[in-house]
Formats: C-alpha cells, structure tokens, sequence
C-alpha cells in the first residue's frame, strides 16, 4: 500500500467503506443493495506491486534512465515541526524510499511476442506526480514510438501534478496531451492508457483521456479532483467509491476493467497481435462453420456468472449457469403481415432468443478481443447499449461496433431489456470509429434498438449532439463499412450506427422505423396509449420490414433469420464478406461519393407550371407528377432551358 503522506491524496477515500448508489447512477435501473457491496466487495489494488509486476512482465528496456531533477526553481517549502522541508528534502527522502530517481520511466516492452513503448508511472515515487522528467519522458516516450513505428503503452498511477514544480509542472499535460497528439496523427498503431491504483488530476486530464482505449485494473481509481476538494466546493460529503474505475466504466469513461496484471498483459497482447493487413477474404474462408457443434441446434446458450465484473476476455469468464434459449420465430405462425409484423415486433422489444452483437462476434467472426465488460447484479446481466469489439474474419481485422440488450436470468428463465443508448454510449462508439479510423480497419456495425434512452437525463447530457455525432462519424469513415441491422433500427439512434449507402445487411426478422410504432401511432392517432389495432396498422403501413427497406434501396443483403443460431451466422459472414470485398481497395473520396449517389432522394417531384396548372396539361404529362430518383437511372435531368423568370432570379436562387 501507498504511504498517505507521499501525497495529497486520502488512500482512505478508496479503500474504506461505502459504495455508489442508485441515486447516483439514476440511469442505471440497478438494485441499491447490490450496486452498494460491489463497491465494498471490490478488490485491493497496490499499485506500486502492479507497476513492478508489469514491468517485470513486458520485460522493459529502459531508455534514458539517468534523467532527473537537478534544479529546485521554484522553493516551494513547508514548515515540519521545527524545520523547513525544500523540494530537494521531499526528492531525497522519495529515492530512499523508493530506490527510483523519479515516478516515471519508459522504454521497449513485449507483450505475446510484439514489441511496443512502454510509458510506466510509479506510485512508490512522490505518489506518482508529474513533474518535468515525468513530462519529458513520456514525450520521447511518444517520439520513440514515432520513429520505429511501434504502439505507446501508458501505465500506473499518479496523484496528479506536482505541486512543487508549480506551472513547470502544471505546462507538461499541455506537452504529454500534444505528444500523443502528434502520435496518433502520424501513425497507425494503438495508443492505450492503463489506468492503475489512483489517477489524478495531471494525467487523468491529458494523457490518459487521449488513449484510443483507456483500460483499468479492478480497484483502481480515477477523476480529475480528489474528493476532499469536490467536498470543499460543494460542501456536502461525496459518497465513497463514486470515482472508482467501476463507477467511471459505468459512466463510459473507461472503456475496459481487467482483473489483474495477467488479465492485462494478455488483453494488450490480443489487440497487438490482431492482423492490421488490407486484403480481400479469400471466398472460400466465410464457408468454415463457427461452431459446428451448435449447427443443427435451435437455441443459444446465455450464461452467467458470479456477481460482479467480468473478466475483459472471454476465455477468462466464469460461468456459473447456463440457460438454452429456444430460437423460436413466432412471426411464421401469423395468419396476415399484420400480425407477422406485430410478432417481429415483439421478440425484438423482448424476445431473449433472438441473436445479439456478442453472439455475432463469437459465431461470425474467427476471433475478437472485446472492449468491453458486462456486469451481473443478483439476477441481472447488464451490458453497455453499445459494446465494440476488435475482430478478425478471414485474416482481415474489423472494428465491431452494436447495439447490446442486457438480460435477467433467474433459474431457467431468461428475460431481456433491449439497448436504450445514452449520449455516453454514441461517444463511446464516436472514439471507437476514431480509433477504426486511425488503425485503417474497416468497421462492422450492427443495430438492434428501438432508439435511443428517452429521459430527461439523457436530454440533458447533450443526446441530439451526441446521435448526430455518431452519424457523422460513422457516415464519413474512410475505410470500407458494413451495416447490419439485426433487430431494430429504431430512429436517430439506430441510425447512429447504421450508416447507409454502402453495404446494407438485413435480417428477414429485423425492421426499421423513424420512430418507435407505439410513438408513431400515439402521433398519428394524437392518444397517449394507441389500442394493438392502431400499432399494427402504423406498423404494417409504414413499410418496415426488410423487403420493403430493400424495395426503396436502402438495404443490399436481406439474411435469413433461421431457427439453427449457428445457420444463421454462417449466411452473415459470406454476406459480410462479400460485402467488404466489394469495397476493398476504394479510396475514402469513391466511398463516400457512391454513397451520396445511392442515397439521392427517391421521391423528389416536379411541380407543374401555373400555365400548366391553368391549362390542364399536367393531366397529361404524369411524369411531371413524380419524378422519383431510381439507383440504376440517376436523377433526372435537367430541363434543357431554363425559363425567363429563372433566368432572371439567378442560377443560385
């Protein structure tokens, strides 16, 4: 354990008792109990053992070694009893302790075989503060990493800026939030922050922030100000646990948790590992089953394990019961599209066998290194609304960005609450694009919303900006993306991760809507609770289904939804396949043009002229009625000679 007086910081704010509450997560329909003794149950980390561990474990090189305060600029001094301690006093008495010259140190680490920069931070040193050594080194750190094309790896613990440098110390966020800056803009390999012990202030607010992933040990804690300063500025008490790394995954504000320095290291050797190469996935590849032993099954398997986080990597879970959930389309039973339509409806807004984003990644892809953890409360199994994934289909890496229901499992029962994305989660998925983008990998998105989490909270957190964001970006990604909507595209918030234009996948069980049908027929019908008559009708005559999506040109691949799990995975894989080879080797400028191309408006008309209104003649030229936009004919043309009064106004008006 860290000694207290190395720092500011109260170790006793994060080890001692309490927990978040429900009042603080107000999103989050969690059970106060249990949301309580996670944070009580949750591990001691000494983050001085993990920094050693660590760098035992990537076996580091150090570079640059010698590096150290040799100048006290500043004089900032404190009385002790009878006796000034100078800054010179505190760095002596820091060595001893520590057998270290400074918090920081840096070099060439491996992790599975891959070498990469290693940037460590050291609690045992001054509390891990950032000083100008610290600063500097992880400025050449970065620069290091530049010149031999190599990912940066950040790691540790710190109590913020040290106070003894004052601004010269204060000036190295601006200095390591630029390094990274210019490393992610002029290479292509991940940059990961590690979050553990304690992060704050100086690193929680430059270098950490700007990671591609932010990944924490369990028992960490991090946030800008301490608590005790939150506390002199609100003036009420702070609850206990509110900035641990676990509340901050809660929040999106931690992208992974990992269990220890194991867990870790190989999480970190996973994404190094994973291809980077573009190439085109040799057909016959999307024709080897991704589990041949579920092929002739019609149920999936949902599991769960104990209370908690999980592990990050899957084969690190652990399960303590497995449910079998019949794969059962009652949509086939209708007797009318109507009541097809209703059932569809239904087994997307609660039908726990339908197949989700993390089934996909387990069945369609050959592997995938999540970004993600799921938490299980008494009986629920809670995921984020959007979850992403790095992985590998075929030899060729994809970014994996969806939509997640969550579940409750309780005995042999297995219920569902659909993704209900907040601004946190489009944020999410914004810096997983960004970090798509970075890695030149294509994306693979796939949707599965009614839309987007409707409370006042949310309205408050900026949620039309943080959709719109989410579709800018998706829309303007420079690589090849594939869209697949698996279940809803409900509204803005499907569409925030369903860029079209491109390549477009539907399953024959999925639909797609502007607005939720209950809201949509409320609208229409001006009643806060529309009768099942009124939704079936909205829904049937909206034209929702994945035929009529692919009727108006907005869907390329309808996918049969079969009662097998595992049949209906292989037929997404070649139709992903397939749909990333035929936009392998485009440039971002045709990507984006023929996608503007295919989305020109389809039901654009020309209005008659008064004098034809007045003569008639519109009755007998219909084609000046509705000039729709048709895919394979482009728009209309022009009229050949613009009329005087046109003339007149300007080729602009």
């Amino acid at each position: 354990m860290p000694d207290p007086a190395d720092s500011d910081v109260d170790v006793d704010d994060v080890y001692g008792e309490g927990g978040v509450t429900r009042d603080l997560l107000d999103r989050r329909p969690l059970v106060p109990r249990t949301v309580a003794s996670l944070y009580e149950s949750r591990p001691g980390l000494n983050p001085t053992q993990a920094a050693k561990t660590f760098v035992e474990a990537v076996n580091l090189q150090e570079r640059y070694g010698h590096l150290r305060v040799v100048d006290d600029l500043i004089g900032l001094q404190r009385r002790v009893g009878d006796t000034i301690e100078r800054y010179t006093d505190k760095l002596r008495n820091a060595e001893a302790r520590s057998g270290t010259s400074e918090s920081a140190r840096f070099g060439i680490g491996h992790f599975a075989g891959e070498r990469a920069v290693v940037y460590v931070v050291d609690w045992s040193f001054f509390a891990g503060s950032l000083g100008e050594v610290a600063g500097e080194k992880f400025v050449q750190a970065a620069e290091l990493a530049e010149r031999e094309g190599l990912p940066l790896i950040s790691m540790g613990a710190s109590s913020g800026v040290r106070q003894h440098e004052n601004v010269l110390g204060l000036v190295q966020m601006q200095r390591m939030a630029a390094a990274a800056n210019k490393f992610q803009h002029t290479t292509n390999r991940p940059y990961i922050s590690v979050l553990a012990g304690q992060v704050w202030g100086g690193m929680s607010a430059s270098a950490v922030p700007v990671a591609d992933l932010i990944v924490a040990l369990e028992g960490t804690d991090y946030g800008f100000a301490g608590r005790r300063v939150i506390e002199t500025f609100e003036g009420r008490e702070v609850p206990r646990g509110l900035q641990s790394a676990e509340a901050n995954y809660l929040d999106r504000n931690v992208d992974v948790l990992v269990k220890d320095v194991d867990e870790l290291i190989s999480f970190i050797g996973q994404v190094l590992t994973s291809g980077r190469h573009s190439h085109r996935i040799k057909p016959g590849d999307q024709d080897e089953a991704r589990d041949e032993a579920a092929a002739t099954t019609a149920s999936r398997t949902v599991t769960a394990g104990p209370e908690g986080f999980s592990a990050a990597l899957w084969d690190r879970q652990e399960v303590e019961q497995s449910v079998e959930v019949p794969r059962e389309r009652r949509d086939r039973d209708s007797a009318n599209t109507r009541e097809s339509l209703m059932a569809r409806y239904n087994e997307i807004a609660a039908g726990a066998g339908r197949l989700d984003t993390e089934y996909f990644l387990r069945h369609v892809f050959d592997a995938a290194v999540p970004f993600y953890n799921h938490v299980r409360f008494e009986d629920q199994k809670a995921y984020p609304s959007i979850i992403a994934a790095l992985a590998t289909l075929g030899g060729q890496s994809f970014m994996v960005i969806g939509d997640q229901p969550s579940y409750s499992i309780s005995g042999g029962y297995v219920g569902k609450r659909p993704a209900n994305p907040s601004p946190e989660d489009f944020e999410y998925a914004v810096r997983m694009m960004a970090a798509a983008e970075r890695w030149e990998l294509p994306i693979v998105f796939f949707t599965d919303t009614l839309g987007a989490m409707p409370s006042m909270a949310a309205e408050r957190r900026g949620q039309s900006r943080a959709i719109a964001q989410s579709i800018k970006r998706a829309a303007s990604h420079p690589f090849p993306t594939v869209s697949v909507i698996s279940g809803a595209m409900g509204s803005g918030g499907g569409l925030a991760t369903t860029p079209f234009g491109r390549e477009t996948i539907m399953l024959d069980s999925a639909l797609g809507f502007v607005s939720e049908p209950r809201s949509t027929a409320s609208i229409l019908y001006s009643v806060a609770n529309p009768t099942v008559e009124q939704v079936g009708m909205t829904l049937e005559t909206m034209k929702a289904s994945a035929l009529d999506l692919k009727a108006q040109g907005l869907v390329d691949t309808i996918v049969h939804d079969a009662d097998e799990p595992a049949a209906t995975a292989r037929e997404l894989r070649a139709a992903i396949t397939k749909g990333y080879n035929d936009q392998h080797g485009l440039n971002p400028r045709r990507l984006r043009r023929q996608a503007d191309d295919r989305l020109r408006p389809r039901t654009l008309g020309k209005l008659a002229t008064v004098e034809e209104r007045h003569a008639g003649t519109h009755e007998e030229q219909p084609q000046h009625q509705h000039l729709g936009v048709d895919r394979a004919e482009g728009p209309p043309a022009a009229p050949s000679a613009p009329s005087t009064e046109r003339s007149e106004a300007g080729a602009d008006d």
